[in-house]
């Protein structure tokens, strides 16, 4: 009875690796199954941290680009950088002027009596995050 069962097990067991090759068998095509192609490719849903908008990419990309090599913010986050520029177009919105809006605790203006970082931020925001301020 136990010669049965394995020799059963063994005849599954070459079977199924038998299907389970890589297709590639000489130069002869790979054929698809129905059950194979019969439904549609849907992407996983992704994981993690949301992704950032077009917008969003662009006014990072801007602000890294932007700022003064002695800025005050070397190690400024993607997300506090994004939480400023969105502090940014809502004082913009209210009416307040670019050069009398500081966006940075402590930060000082320049010799050009403007705040060089918020100043970055505050163009880049304007271009990207909340163009209706331009």
């Amino acid at each position: 009875m136990k010669t049965r069962i394995a020799a059963v097990a063994l005849v599954a067991l070459l079977a199924l690796t038998g299907c389970a090759g890589n297709g590639s068998q000489g130069d002869a095509p790979v054929v698809s199954t129905e059950s194979e192609t019969a439904a549609p490719l849907t992407a996983e849903s992704p994981t993690g941290e949301p992704q950032e908008s077009d917008a969003e990419s662009a006014f990072l990309a801007m602000v890294g680009e932007s700022l003064p090599e002695n800025t005050i913010i070397p190690d400024a986050t993607d997300e506090q950088l994004l939480a400023a520029g969105m502090e940014a177009c809502e004082r913009l919105r209210a009416g307040e002027t670019s050069d009398t809006i500081t966006l940075i605790e402590g930060e000082q203006k320049n010799g050009a009596d403007i705040y060089a970082d918020s100043g970055a931020i505050i163009t880049s925001a304007r271009l990207t995050l909340c163009p209706d301020q331009v």
